[in-house]
């Protein structure tokens, strides 16, 4: 059967076995595994972590990659408290008398 790798996909605050579980037999190494979760956070930029365990047919396992979302961080960020803008009042205009009415005739 050969290894398989195991991927567990977290979003914040989910712990490392709460993530979703993803297999694959293409990734087999670490350059492979850092371009694959490259990959998928660009996908997704909620993906806090990923971990690949690599599993072997005795049921062993081990971690051969972890990555975490730098884009995350970055994205959950509050952008800095914009300045309030002040609102001109508009004037209410006055109603017209009769003898304003009369001067607007002669303008």
């Amino acid at each position: 059967m050969g290894e398989i790798t195991e991927i567990y996909i977290c979003k914040k605050g989910q712990k490392l076995k709460e993530g979703r579980l993803e297999v694959s037999h293409h990734i087999t190494d670490k350059p492979a595994a850092e371009d694959d979760a490259r990959q998928r956070c660009r996908k997704d930029i909620t993906i806090h972590r990923i971990a690949y365990y690599r599993m072997n047919d005795n049921g062993g396992f081990r971690i051969f990659y972890s990555y975490t979302n730098p884009r995350l961080a970055a994205a959950k960020r509050k952008p800095p408290p914009a300045e309030p803008t002040i609102r001109k009042r508009k004037k209410k205009k006055k109603p017209a008398t009769l003898m304003g009415k009369i001067k607007k005739l002669f303008k």
